[in-house]
């Protein structure tokens, strides 16, 4: 009878064995790249076969990431996976901290070499541009903030510690910003300044960072009951959420601040990706609006902040007696902090390396500004191999 019985579980065994590959192709996305909305990515088109990929298995290597992107019920077999990591006290799922209903991107370490090559590049863009009074702002990510919540004996990185020694190795910069003890306090104040399912800071989050910042840049930043906040969302996942597809964290809530008195006009110029920068052919999308709406319709609900990221952006602000001008050279993290800028700028213009291919001083000339600002978050600037490009044209 036993007997019996392994024979009926082994047949099972290779009937799913079989079953699975054979209804994955039948039930496989017509499309070449189809896009997966909960991991937030185009998955892996078909690989190109030839004698040279076959011997170097780059084509079945390409093959395998194909078939695996496009296996059937892939994202519930995902959400099996981590959930039964997360059962047997798994701490990190796929780069995250999952603790007390919240995410968090991990950060341990940095490469040391590439850091120092950041910190050349920028102490090298900024003594080519003596004039310019340029200013630092490095934020720390949730991880940091949040740190007493993170499991027992974790090894991270220590990102207070990271910040300081970076600002002790900049030269020629009028000021650095101090993100982090302000975050540090709202955290104890139980303040809603990180996402719980993305890894950017929230609106709140980004108006703590715009008034620490005021202090260094010159302005007085408005006060907070200044502004009318409308819940624009409350079903946003976002990015860590993809890395986990964990259902069980309570979604975020997207909020755009405006003034509820004398809120600027604005005109944001987005770089046209048709540009022919060869040619000198550029062009510009144009917006009245700080928030596009249209991205409250999808996963990606964070590009409702000015858009998904873009070489150049440019914001005029109608305001008053006011022809202040700044240059940010930026991540993500500037997205969400424009909204409160653009109340002190009649002009700002957003320079996102990673989507640079050549000296962006062909498009913009830091000189026609009066302040610069580098704004970023430790992990991605950590981790950022674009910076060099500061000093494409020297």
């Amino acid at each position: 009878m036993k007997d019996f019985y392994k024979k009926i579980m082994i047949g099972l065994f290779a009937l799913f064995l079989i079953t699975i590959p054979v209804l994955t192709f039948v039930y496989m996305p017509k499309e070449e790249r189809p896009f997966s909305e909960n991991e937030n990515k185009y998955l892996t088109a078909f690989p190109n076969f030839s004698l040279r990929t076959y011997k170097d298995k780059t084509f079945m290597n390409g093959f395998d990431e194909w078939l695996s992107d496009r296996f059937l019920a892939r994202e519930q077999w995902i959400i099996f996976k981590n959930n039964t990591d997360m059962a047997i006290g798994k701490d990190e799922i796929n780069g995250v901290f999952i603790r007390n209903n919240m995410m968090m991107q991990v950060w341990k370490d940095y490469d040391e070499e590439l850091l120092q090559k950041n910190i050349k590049s920028v102490n090298n863009f900024i003594k080519n541009h003596p004039d310019i009074e340029a200013y630092f702002m490095l934020v720390p990510n949730a991880q940091e903030i949040y740190s007493d919540t993170l499991p027992a004996f974790a090894v991270v990185g220590d990102q207070n510690k990271f910040i300081n020694d970076f600002y002790s190795s900049l030269d020629g910069f009028a000021g650095t910003i101090d993100a982090y003890s302000i975050l540090s306090q709202a955290r104890e104040d139980d303040s809603y300044i990180y996402y719980r399912t993305d890894h950017h800071w929230t609106s709140y989050g980004a108006y703590l960072g715009y008034k620490a910042a005021g202090e260094e840049l010159g302005y007085t930043p408005k006060k907070i009951d200044e502004f009318s906040i409308e819940h624009a969302s409350y079903d946003f996942r976002g990015t860590l959420f993809s890395k986990t597809l964990d259902f069980n964290i309570t979604p975020d809530v997207i909020d755009y601040y405006t003034l509820t008195e004398n809120e600027p006009k604005v005109k944001v110029s987005v770089y046209n990706e048709n540009s022919n920068v060869l040619n000198g052919n550029i062009k510009y999308d144009e917006y009245d609006s700080l928030y596009f709406r249209e991205f409250l319709d999808v996963k990606d609900k964070y590009s409702s902040f000015l858009g998904q990221n873009s070489p150049i952006v440019t914001i005029e602000s109608d305001i008053a007696d006011n022809d202040r001008s700044l240059l940010i050279i930026k991540d993500s993290y500037a997205h969400s902090m424009i909204p409160f800028l653009a109340k002190e700028y009649s002009k700002i213009t957003m320079i996102d390396l990673r989507y640079i291919r050549t000296d962006f001083q062909t498009f913009v000339s830091p000189d026609d500004y009066d302040q610069l600002l580098f704004l970023y978050n430790v992990i991605t600037f950590s981790e950022d191999e674009n910076i060099v490009k500061l000093n494409f044209s020297k």
